[in-house]
């Protein structure tokens, strides 16, 4: 209810009225506050002077008593004499006539000879010594002083005979008494405190013993005025004056109680209190009137929404008895009809491409969904094919989006062209396409899926470019591959993927497939565990000169020891972190533990070559250049010995992107090396733009070359290639004496293979190239090449 646009009105009425009637009472209150403060300061002030005053005056008269009572002819006489009965009578009957507390006479050294305080405490009889020897001029003195801890008003007059020959002390107390008669006299309350060594706070005030302590507390302390303490439930105003006193701290503290100033305004706030409820009450009433008057139009466009959101798009808003909302209905009936077209297009364009005008993949569902539904009833099978433009992405990287949208266009109409009568044809993603087929089983869907590949090979042109596309398509039929849409779906694309990993043009989906699939992710996760635990390790390979039989460098070879599963093969962990984006994290940890290696041969007088492999995704990372230089710079490596192997399709695929990478790497001092030479079909023009060093020629060209006259041509050709580029030629996979011979009669530079040494741990690499540089060199006797034959070494 209070959010409601009524309660809301009501909200913004009442929030007004009361808002201007809080505003002015507390604005009243807070400036009667600070009026009856700033007069109550002012009158503390005028009544401190006054107070001041007042006990100038009650010094003088102590003063003119103290002259007359040490000009009596037979006070002297008793002072002289010492006679103490004679001195009582006498202080006696002057303090009963002036109306003093105190008498004490002295004599010239400051001993008391008599006194109206029976007993005077050592302190103040040394007090009262010190202050005469201190009077050099022998002088009627008016002072404040602490008589045994209690406040008094003093004036000490000398007894002259004619020297002197003794003092008078004559006092007034600040007592109650006298905080009583200020206060009566100034209209304010009066107290007088002192902080006695003895004693502690000691407290005289015209205030019940009840409040005094509360108000003269913060005086004692030292606050000064105009300070403000609350005792009793009331707010009093204070003013501390300090009284000069030399032998303890004398204040003077005025009080005003500000609750009984505020009393004229508190009665004036109470009566705009009374008046401002009575205008609340008339404002709540207008304000309900205004409100219905207001919100009925509103609750009528409410009922309307809600019945136009529930779907009824025939709702009309009758109209108003003002303008506005008149105008608001009209608007609103114009809304329901364009929300109505609206959602047409939208229901629309959620189940159809913009761009093809296909179904998308909510759309696809949906009519596979309800074809399901028939094809089970009539027990009729279904077959989904998944087709995806394998170079779509260079496609718009090559000549611009433009191109992307025209060749999708095309492969639309292609697809639904060759679909035929009684298939569906949807665009599910940004080069994948999906085609149901109904009543087709299997084979014929295989059948279906070549015509359709066949078809979307043709080349079309565009802006003076013949494009080609290559197709990959997986293939899941109902019911055997699923029963529902997502199942259909899911294994059809397990079959393209099956279709890209074996480069078919078509697959379909085979039992296992997804079971194999989740094993590749668990495989990742655990790689990715390997990688930070540093779980992985790294086996050599050497590479040894072909005439010389010297090891000249290694390939690292990463393997993998899982602590359950035992030696995973690189070919089951290798291509899945390539797929998943781990291999940057895998190639990162091979730069550095190789580097590591490196660096500790170089120290122990090992001079080797350290050659690492490096994936596509590597050279399309763009900080790869950053972690080969953190690699170089933890371990401390020669950059000089290591070399970068790139295959050929890898640095082919994005070559502007490759020559970037590899001139950072260049200037760093790092080599590279061209793998699997010969398989990638690339350009000569293009490969000798690359700032290589060496090739290596594919093992599938080396491994038959004695009994193929056609890979003998293609290795020959490939050594002169490489010696003309001043390229070192490497030749992998070599198994074989006769296969080494035939390279050295070719001029190939280096080999390598599991004629020389399969790979090995770091340890067994050291000592396998000790042992071949301390130990007779084996020569082959058959061609006289001198060969160094190991065939240990683990294979992971």
């Amino acid at each position: 209810m209070t959010r409601s646009f009524r309660s809301r009105i009501l909200a913004l009425v009442l929030g007004l009225v009361t808002a201007v009637l809080a505003t002015t009472i507390v604005a009243l209150v807070i400036k009667a506050r600070a009026e009856v403060s700033r007069e109550a300061t002012l009158q503390l002030q005028s009544a401190a002077a006054t107070a001041r005053e007042v006990l100038k005056f009650r010094g003088n008269q102590l003063g003119s008593a103290a002259e007359v009572l040490t000009a009596d002819f037979g006070f002297r006489e008793a002072v002289a004499s010492g006679d103490r009965a004679t001195l009582l009578s006498a202080i006696n009957n002057h303090r009963a006539r002036i109306g003093a507390d105190v008498v004490i006479v002295l004599d010239p050294a400051g001993a008391p000879l008599a006194s109206t305080i029976q007993t005077l405490s050592a302190a103040t009889q040394r007090d009262l010594a010190e202050l005469i020897a201190s009077d050099s001029d022998g002088e009627l003195v008016r002072m404040y002083r602490l008589i045994d801890g209690r406040p008094y008003q003093l004036v000490l007059a000398p007894v002259l005979g004619p020297d002197p020959i003794g003092w008078a002390a004559l006092g007034f107390a600040l007592d109650d008494k006298v905080a009583a008669e200020l206060a009566r006299l100034l209209d304010i309350d009066v107290s007088f405190a002192t902080d006695a060594a003895a004693g502690g706070l000691l407290v005289a005030s015209s205030l019940d013993a009840a409040r005094r302590r509360d108000l003269v507390t913060n005086a004692a302390a030292g606050a000064t005025g105009p300070f403000a303490v609350r005792a009793n439930g009331d707010d009093w105003l204070s003013l501390a004056n300090p009284i000069r006193s030399a032998n303890g701290r004398l204040t003077l503290v005025l009080q005003r109680s500000l609750s009984s100033a505020m009393r004229p305004y508190v009665q004036l706030r109470n009566w705009l209190l009374a008046v401002g409820a009575a205008i609340l009450a008339i404002a709540i009433a207008l304000a309900t009137l205004l409100a219905r008057s207001a919100a009925r139009p509103i609750d009528e466009l409410t009922q309307a929404a809600e019945r136009l959101a529930a779907g009824d798009y025939t709702v009309q808003v009758p109209p108003a008895s003002t303008a506005e909302l008149s105008r608001l209905a009209v608007a609103f009936n114009a809304m329901g009809a364009a929300v109505a077209d609206r959602e047409a297009t939208i229901q629309h364009q959620a189940m159809h491409d913009a761009l093809t005008g296909l179904p998308t993949r909510a759309g696809i569902t949906e009519f596979l969904d309800r074809l399901l539904i028939d094809s089970r009833r009539a027990g009729h099978p279904v077959s989904v094919c998944l087709v995806e433009i394998q170079q779509f992405q260079s496609i718009i990287g090559s000549l611009g989006h433009a191109a992307g949208d025209e060749v999708l266009g095309e492969i639309a109409r292609r697809l639904q062209a060759a679909a035929g009568g009684g298939a569906a044809v949807a665009r599910i993603g940004t080069d994948q396409f999906l085609i149901v087929l109904a009543v087709v089983d299997g084979a014929a869907a295989i059948r279906r899926a070549g015509d359709i590949g066949a078809r979307l090979r043709h080349p079309f042109d565009y802006a003076g470019v013949s494009l080609q596309l290559e197709t990959r398509i997986g293939i899941a039929v109902f019911p055997d591959d699923g029963a529902s849409p997502a199942e259909l779906l899911q294994r059809a694309d397990l079959a393209l993927f099956r279709a890209k990993e074996s480069g078919a043009a078509v697959s379909v989906f085979v039992r296992g497939d997804d079971e194999l699939q989740r094993h590749r992710l668990a495989i990742l996760g655990d790689l990715r565990r390997a990688i930070a635990q540093d779980e992985l390790e790294l086996h050599y390979q050497p590479k040894v000169a072909v005439r010389s039989g010297r090891v000249v460098g290694c390939e690292a070879l990463v393997r993998w020891r899982h602590p359950t599963k035992g030696w995973i093969p690189p070919a089951d962990f290798v291509p899945v972190a390539e797929r998943t984006g781990a291999i940057l994290s895998l190639t990162a940890w091979v730069l550095g533990s190789a580097c590591r290696q490196q660096r500790l041969w170089r120290d122990a007088g090992l001079a080797l070559d350290v050659s690492v492999n490096v994936s596509p995704s590597d050279l399309a990372d763009p900080g790869f250049a950053e972690t080969v230089a953190h690699a170089l710079a933890a371990s401390g490596a020669d950059p000089s010995a290591l070399i970068l192997e790139v295959t050929e399709g890898a640095a082919m695929r994005d070559l502007p992107q490759t020559l970037r990478i590899m001139e950072q790497l260049r200037v760093l001092g790092i080599r590279f090396s061209i793998d699997d030479f010969g398989t990638g079909y690339s350009s000569l023009a293009h490969l000798k733009r690359l700032p290589v060093d060496e090739i290596k020629i594919d093992r599938s060209f080396i491994q038959e070359l004695e009994t193929h006259a056609t890979d003998d041509v293609i290795v020959r050709s490939t050594i002169n290639l490489g010696h003309a580029l001043h390229l070192k030629v490497v030749a992998e996979g070599v198994e074989i004496a006769a296969g080494w011979d035939a390279l050295a009669r070719l001029g190939c530079d280096l080999v390598q293979g599991y004629l020389v040494s399969r790979p090995m741990p770091a340890a067994d690499f050291s000592s396998w190239v000790a042992a071949r540089s301390v130990g007779p060199d084996p020569v082959s006797a058959t061609h006289g090449v001198p060969v160094r034959l190991h065939a240990g070494g683990p294979v992971g």
